[in-house]
This record gives C-alpha cells, structure tokens and sequence, in this order.
C-alpha cells in the first residue's frame, strides 16, 4: 500500500469526525478497537482482509480517543463545581499559560488543584480560564490562590461558525474564573511548569524586546506575528484586509519560518566545524523549543514534526516521503488533542499543504511547464501555480468559516508573500544583530518599515480592485 501512513490520518479523522455526532459510551467503542485489533491480527497475512481490519481498527481509534477525551474524569473541576450556588470559589493551582495583559487586567489559562466553595473542600484537576485584575507581574508557572466567581463561557456566536465557548472547548477549557481584586489574589512561593516552556517564553520576551526596540508600534506587531506568532497586538483593519485578499495566512508562525530557523541553525553550526550528522542531531530539540517559544500552534508543530522526520530520514539513510511525513504529523496532533481537528488552524494547514504537494505537481503536469524555454516567466508561472493549488485547497474552509470568495487571492500572492518571506528574513536578522552588532540592527529596523508598509500599501490597493472579493453573507459588524 502506497503512503499508508497518509491513510491511517484521513481514515482517523473520519472516525473523530464521526464520534462527533453520535454518542458512544467509551467502554462500547473500546470493545469495537479489541475486536478489530483481534481480526487485524488474525488476518495478517491476508492482503485485502487485513488492509479492511486495520482501516477499520484506526477508525475506531480515532473514535475512541475523542470519546475519552470528552469523558471527563471524576476529579475534573467542571463536574466538580456545586453550581447551585453563586458563592465565590476559592482555588489553587499554577499558572498554565504566559499571562495576557490588557490594561490592568492579566488572563491566562490557569491548572486547577484544589477547588473550595462554602463547605465543599477538595482536590481538583483541569484548566480554566481566568481573568484577574491584578496590579503585580505574574509569570508561566506561578503558583496562585484565586477567589472568584465561576461560570460557564457564554456561546458568542458570529457569521463565521466560530464561537468563544467552541474556542475554548477545543482547548481542553470548559470554565471561566473572574477576580475582580487584587486582594483576591494570592502568590504562592512554589513554582511549576515545564522548564523547557519557560526558556521558550524567556526567549520570546527578549525577541518581544528587540523587535519592539527597532520598530515602531505601527509595524512592530506585523513583525510579532510572523516570528513569534503574536498576534494580539495586530490592527484590526490590517486583519480584515487580509482576510479579503486571502493573505491573513502570513501574519501566523508557518512552515517557512521553521525552513529559515532550520536553515539559520544548520549555518551557524557548520561555521563551528560541526560535523553535519551531529549538526542534524543539535538541530532537532532547537527546533522544538522554537516551536514552544511561538505558541505551538498547529502550523509550527506540523512544520516542525515534517522537519524532524525529514531530519531522522537523513540519519538513517531513509528517502522520505511528504505524504506519510504530513500524515505522521496529522496523526500526532490528534492524538494529543483530537479536537484539533475542528480548528480552523488545523484544518487551513493541512489542507493548504496538501494542496499544493498533490494539486500543483498535476497542474503543472498538465500545462507542460517544463517545456517553456523562458526561465524567468516559468518561475513566475511556477509561483502563480503554487498560490492557486492552496487556493483551491483551502478555499472550501475560507467559504465556509467567513463567508468570503476572493479571487484576488492568486494575484494577490504572488506580491504578499514574497515580501513577507522578507520581513520574515529581515527580522531574523534584526534579532541576531541585536546581539552580535546592536548599531547594524537599526538599519534592519529601518528596512522592515519600509518593506512592511510596502505590503499593507499592495494589499490595500488589491482589495480595491473590481470583484477583488465577495462575501456569501453579509460580514458581520
């Protein structure tokens, strides 16, 4: 069987998909994995009856998994909560997240483990959101008392099919924590939290500070999120344009960011003298922390699993091949979290990548490209092909998700992304000469201005173009 791995991620996300609508008592779904896990055994060697057993053994599993993962266990805070009263609760835990600040008011995603409200006193798990208001700095790992009132997240619904209680579902959260005081709040002096995650977060407060240091306000928040995936602190006008021209995809963390940092990684070390297997060694777990460092949204950690298996492929002598490396990824990320796959994120990433390994080879097939003699009009034709096989890819999820049709997309590309791959570079290099050379730093400070209010001035006169784009509904206000 041909990219089987590949496979086994569509067959175990049909078998989420459908563990979604209908409901299943887990001990039922997990006797169906025993009884295809038995047959796929017994038929081992049976070709076509295997294949059936073993299809059918992973669409179980994908099942499976989300029916656990929405079966909460006894402890959870949420099946815990006396919800009959409005009484303040008071919980400990740790922080879970590195706190947003807005004002004078910090949220974070908060680790529960002990959960008190009236005379009910008892040991809990689980995360919750919480937004406190709170006048000290407060850090990933802090351990925290909290008094405040529970509740459910209210289900804001909007025009394009997403709601903060769906958001927040995916993430594993299923209540919400409002401190009103400060006095309510509580600073243990135990710390927890992963110690690679807080060299991450340490790391990116220090890019944070260098991009923040050599751009203005206006550009700086463009330059966040495509490094750090930061994107909080982005205009909301210059979110809507790119929504329109089908471009917003440059302003996350994506797959060329992991390539440059691979890249970057690999250069220094071979400046070092480094033999190259052992540079590829070194280069793994950098990549990882990279990945935590922005957030470990679901385009970073795809990128970064499809480059670590690239990398072990190399180790080993193994030719790799892209399909199975997309399906390991896939099948990684659900089995964390198989909600992922109702994430728009989760689903733009694949499929965009998908789209352009699979749809792009044929187009080009079919026009003949290889035969034009002009090189530099069958790169441009090249670039045109790859923005519209991940148009056509994505294209189904951008109609459904926003209601938004935008044919501006593929021209709208072939100007967009070539500059943000600059920015992208130059900011890399602000950050390096920050440390090496900090006066040669202001001359990337410089030309990420120019470049960066270049690409908001294209895009902005693209989607004033006739029929740049369309919308199925009427956006939302």
């Amino acid at each position: 069987m041909k990219i089987p791995l590949m496979w086994c991620a569509i067959i175990f996300s049909l078998g989420i998909f459908l563990a979604s609508f209908i409901r299943m008592q887990f001990v039922f779904i997990y006797f169906i994995v025993i009884v295809f896990f038995i047959l796929a055994f017994i038929f081992v060697n049976k070709g076509a009856i295997f294949n059936i057993c073993l299809f059918c053994l992973v669409f179980s599993l994908g099942a499976a998994i989300l029916v656990n993962a929405q079966s909460l266990p006894t402890c959870h805070i949420a099946r815990q909560l006396p919800f009959g009263t409005r009484s303040p609760c008071i919980i400990k835990g740790f922080i879970n997240s590195e706190p947003i600040r807005r004002n004078r008011h910090a949220s974070f995603i908060f680790k529960t483990q002990q959960l008190q409200s009236g005379s009910y006193n008892r040991g809990c798990c689980g995360d919750i959101l919480v937004d406190v208001k709170c006048h000290q700095v407060l850090k990933y790992g802090q351990g925290l008392i909290l008094k405040g009132n529970l509740r459910r997240p209210f289900n804001f619904k909007s025009i394009n099919r997403r709601n903060y209680k769906g958001i927040l579902y995916n993430q594993g959260v299923y209540l919400v924590m409002n401190v009103k005081s400060p006095l309510d709040v509580v600073i243990l002096k135990n710390n927890n939290g992963l110690f690679i995650k807080k060299i991450a977060i340490k790391l990116r407060q220090v890019m944070e500070g260098a991009i923040q240091k050599y751009t203005s306000t206006d550009t700086a928040p463009i330059l966040e999120a495509m490094l750090l995936g930061e994107r909080r602190h982005i205009p909301p006008f210059i979110i809507n344009s790119m929504v329109k021209s089908g471009t917003v995809h440059i302003l996350v963390v994506s797959g060329f960011n992991v390539g440059i940092v691979t890249f970057a990684i690999m250069l220094f070390l071979k400046m070092l003298r480094i033999p190259r297997r052992i540079r590829l060694v070194i280069t793994i777990p950098l990549l990882f922390i990279y990945c935590l460092l922005t957030g470990a949204s679901t385009p970073v950690v795809r990128a970064t699993i499809m480059a670590v298996i690239f990398i072990l492929a190399y180790l080993v002598k193994r030719q790799p091949d892209i399909y199975n490396s997309l399906g390991i990824a896939a099948l990684f990320i659900l089995g964390i979290n198989p909600r992922q796959l109702f994430d728009i994120g989760f689903e733009l990433s694949f499929a965009s990548v998908w789209a352009i390994v699979y749809i792009y080879p044929k187009i080009r097939q079919f026009l003949r490209l290889d035969s034009l003699k002009i090189r530099s009009l069958r790169f441009l034709i090249d670039g045109c092909l790859v923005s519209f096989s991940a148009w056509l890819g994505t294209m189904g999820f951008v109609v459904y998700y926003f209601n938004i049709i935008s044919p501006v997309t593929v021209l709208a590309n072939l100007f967009i992304v070539p500059l943000a791959s600059l920015i992208t570079l130059n900011g890399f290099s602000l950050i390096v000469f920050n440390f090496a050379l900090p006066k040669a730093a202001i001359i990337f400070g410089y030309s990420h201005e120019f470049i960066a209010r270049l690409l908001i001035s294209i895009n902005n006169f693209l989607i004033k173009m006739p029929a740049a784009y369309f919308y199925l509904l009427p956006p939302s206000p």
